[in-house]
Parts: C-alpha cells; structure tokens; sequence
C-alpha cells in the first residue's frame, strides 16, 4: 500500500459529511451502501466496538491517520476508540477495554483484526473492490449496463487485481495494464473473462477506468470526456485537477476501502 501523508488525509474529518453527498451524486449510493456491496453483506448486522492502534514501526505514526480512521468508522455508528497507547500496548488496551475489532497499519499493511476472534481484512483487498463496486454503480446511475464494458484497470497489485475480480463478478471486462507485463499477465489468468494490454493504451478508448496504480497526474483532460467515470483509490491520484473537471473521479484517500473493511470484518463475524 502506499503510505499517506498528512496532507493526504487532514480535511477527511471535517469534510466527510460533504464528500458523501458528492458520492451520492456520483454513484447513487452511500459510502457505506458500497461497501456493503463490495463484500455482499444484506440486511442489517450487529454492530461492533472498534479501536484504531496507532503503530510505531517503520516510518512512524502519520499525523491525524488514526483519528481520520476513528471518524471514518464513527460515520458509519460504530463505538470507536483511538488508543491511548501504541503497538503491542495499545491492542491490549482495546482488548481490556471490550472492543472486538482493532484497525492498525504500518508502512506495509493497513488491516483490521478480531479481538477474540478470528476475523481479518486487508485494506488492499477491500479499496479494490470497493471502487469497483462503486464504478458499477456510477455506470448504473446513468442507466448503463455494466454487463460486457470493458474497464481498464491500471495497475495489477493487490488493489487492482481485487477491482478486477469484482468487476468480473458483475460481467464487465476488467482489461489490466501494469508496468510489469507478467505481472498483469499471470493476474488476468486467474480472473474470468479479464483480458490484458501489453503496450500503454490510449485511455481515451476506455470510456471506465479505474486507476490503481501510484503515479501522480497521468490521466489528463485530453484522455477523458464528459462521459469518463474513472475510480482512482491510487495515492497520489493519477487524475489531474483539469480532468476531474471533465470527466467523473470517484476518489477519496480512505474512507471508503476502510468502510470496507469494517463492514467485511461484520459480515465474517454473522458467519
């Protein structure tokens, strides 16, 4: 995953409420609607008590993360706590203090995990499905099918490959492209109906994209149109301000993949 900044996340907690309504625009749903969707989770679950723990190791603590989490999690009604204490002492904290699901991440990993239970849901794997979901639903929105389009997925790590397995799910085409060739290549085998580009595509033939990948300000005005619905979960964004104002971006830094998580992390404990 990539490592976010400060400045990545800082206005998350004052501006949640705002974003949602643009996402709503965007998509026809909540945030937390898609993410429930991302995981297939129906009907209504018991909520659960959960802890950030901040982490030490590597680079250090990133100013404002672990509260910037705790809010995303208190939008959507859960009892959240940032712990007082870090790493190993923190978990302990949100183990005696009665929480049942422990969000932390290090420069690696970002993952939730049951407390006494063995539940757990990796970020990578929840942002990729989740802004998959939430590109089948803005190509709904606007009274398309998704079943047969053909979504360009830049970028076949873990966020990618995760998007591309859901759109297969819905019937779309999910068609990777990654620097590393092999890499997209071995991911497309594993994934029905996936198809892949080996040579850098013109974007502008891809009227759906998704951009997983971590390189800043590639996708320009001249790639997009006023009919481009692009996702972008990649940090930094690959979107340039002057095609945002063009084409729809679904983007935000994390609000929506740890929603994902949370509500991934409900519907393992209902089974």
């Amino acid at each position: 995953m990539s490592r976010l900044t400060t400045s990545d996340i800082h206005t998350i907690e004052t501006q949640l409420r705002d974003y949602e309504t643009v996402f709503i625009r965007q998509t026809g749903y909540t945030l937390a609607d898609i993410a429930k969707l991302a995981v297939g989770l129906q009907g209504n679950v018991i909520k659960r008590k959960t802890a950030v723990v901040p982490i030490t190791s590597g680079l250090g603590i990133i100013g404002g993360f672990s509260e910037a989490v705790a809010a995303i999690l208190r939008h959507v009604g859960t009892e959240t706590l940032v712990t007082t204490k870090t790493d190993v002492a923190g978990l302990q904290e949100a183990y005696l203090s009665g929480h049942e699901l422990a969000f932390m991440a290090d420069d690696d990993v970002c993952a939730a995990f049951g407390i006494g239970s063995a539940v757990q849901s990796d970020n990578g794997r929840a942002t990729g499905r989740s802004f998959a979901a939430a590109l089948t639903a803005a190509i709904k929105n606007r009274g398309i099918s998704p079943d047969g389009a053909r979504v360009l997925v830049v970028g076949a790590g873990p966020v990618g490959q995760s998007a591309a397995e859901y759109l297969a799910e819905q019937r779309a085409v999910p068609v990777l492209c990654d620097l590393d060739k092999r890499k997209a290549a071995k991911a497309a085998t594993r994934i029905h109906n996936a198809a892949i580009i080996s040579a850098p595509p013109s974007l502008k033939s891809f009227p759906y994209i998704i951009d997983a990948s971590t390189a800043a300000d590639f996708i320009s005005a001249e790639d997009v149109t006023a009919e481009t619905i692009i996702a972008a979960p990649g940090m930094p964004c690959g979107v340039t301000d002057e095609a945002r104002d063009k084409a729809t971006v679904i983007h935000n830094p994390l609000e929506l993949g740890i929603m994902t998580m949370y509500f991934d992390c409900l519907k393992k404990l209902e089974e």
